[in-house]
C-alpha cells in the first residue's frame, strides 16, 4: 500500500476510470443513468449499481480487526453488508466516519452490517481513529492494500479514499461509490442490493 503522500482522498482517478469502463457499451437513459450491457449502472452521482445477473462474488474479507478479533465477511452471509475503505489520514473518511456509526446503530436487527476496511499502515493511528468516532462495527486491518484491491477488482480504482462497496446477502458486489457517502445516499445503494437478488 502508497503511503500517505502518494495517495488522494478525494477519488477523482475513480471516476475517470469508471468512465473510461463504460466507453463503447453505455446508453444514457431518460432518467440520467448510464445503462451498461454488462449490466452496469452509473448514475450521475458515480455511484456503480450491477443488476443480479452480473454481479460478481465479493472475496472474503478474512483478516484481523482494529480491535483485536477475527474478521470475515463470510460471517454475515445472508445479510446485505456495506464496506467502507478508510484510512485515518483520509478527511473525507473523517467526515463520514459519523453517518456510517449512525447507519450501522439504526440498521441493527434489520440484516444489515458495517464493516470497515482500513488502509492504515499503522494499527495504532486506526484504532485512534476508531475510538475518536467511536465506531461501533469492526474494520479489518489491510495496510498493504490486498484485500481493497482483491474486492476492487474491475469495478473501481483503489487509488482514492474513502470507497464503500455494498454486498448482497447472497455475498456478491450490488454496488459501489468513491468520495464520501451520507445516510440517504447509503440507505438507497442498501435497498437496490436487498431489492435485487434474483440468481445469477
Amino acid at each position: 500500500m502508497k503511503r500517505p503522500s502518494a495517495r488522494v482522498c478525494v477519488p477523482v482517478l475513480a471516476a475517470l476510470v469508471g468512465a473510461a469502463t463504460l466507453v463503447g457499451m453505455t446508453v444514457f437513459g431518460d432518467d440520467g443513468e448510464a445503462h451498461g450491457s454488462s449490466g452496469r449502472h452509473r448514475s450521475a452521482d458515480g455511484a456503480l449499481t450491477i443488476d443480479a445477473a452480473h454481479r460478481p462474488t465479493a472475496p472474503d474479507l478474512v483478516g484481523t480487526g482494529t480491535d483485536g478479533r477475527a474478521v470475515s465477511l463470510a460471517d454475515h452471509r445472508g445479510r446485505t453488508v456495506v464496506v467502507n475503505v478508510w484510512a485515518s489520514w483520509c478527511g473525507p473518511c473523517r467526515e463520514e466516519a459519523p453517518a456510517l456509526t449512525r447507519y450501522q446503530e439504526r440498521t441493527k436487527g434489520q440484516g444489515v452490517v458495517v464493516l470497515g476496511l482500513n488502509e492504515d499502515d499503522s494499527a495504532g493511528a486506526a484504532r485512534a481513529f476508531a475510538r475518536e468516532y467511536r465506531m461501533s462495527y469492526p474494520s479489518v486491518l489491510d495496510p498493504a492494500g490486498k484485500r481493497f484491491r482483491a474486492l476492487a477488482r474491475g469495478l473501481t480504482s483503489t487509488q482514492g479514499l474513502p470507497v464503500t462497496f455494498v454486498i448482497d446477502p447472497r455475498g456478491r458486489v450490488a454496488a459501489t461509490v468513491s468520495g464520501g457517502i451520507d445516510e440517504k445516499r447509503l440507505a438507497a445503494l442498501v435497498a437496490t442490493a436487498r431489492t435485487d437478488t434474483g440468481s445469477s
